[in-house]
C-alpha cells in the first residue's frame, strides 16, 4: 500500500472555495477510484487556511490513476492559485 500525506496552505479569503472544491473531488473520487482505500481531507483548527490530504492507495498504478484522472488535473487546476503554500506530496510508510 501507498500512504500520501498533502499539505498545503491556502489563502484567507478562499477557505470556503477550497472546502467547496475538496467536497467535490473527494466525491468523485470515491466514485471512479477503486484502488484508492482512503482519501480524506483535513483542514487546521487553530489555522483554517492549513489543509493536509491522506490518502491510501492499493499500489502505484492506483495512485497513477488518481493522478492522472482528469478530475485530479481540474481540481489542481483551481486550487493552485488559492495556495499561499504549495501542496507538497510526502509518502509514509506505515510501521507495523
Amino acid at each position: 500500500m501507498i500512504h500520501v500525506f498533502v499539505p498545503y496552505k491556502v489563502r484567507p479569503d478562499s477557505i470556503e472555495t477550497v472546502k467547496e472544491i475538496v467536497g467535490k473531488f473527494i466525491s468523485k473520487i470515491e466514485k471512479n477510484e477503486p484502488g484508492t482505500l482512503f482519501y480524506k481531507s483535513f483542514q487546521q483548527q487553530d489555522d483554517p487556511t492549513y489543509f493536509t490530504h491522506v490518502m491510501t492507495f492499493t499500489d502505484s498504478e492506483a495512485e497513477m490513476l488518481h493522478k492522472k484522472s482528469t478530475y485530479c488535473r481540474e481540481f489542481t487546476d483551481v486550487l493552485y492559485p488559492l495556495c499561499e503554500i504549495m501542496p507538497k506530496p510526502i509518502t509514509q510508510n506505515e510501521i507495523n
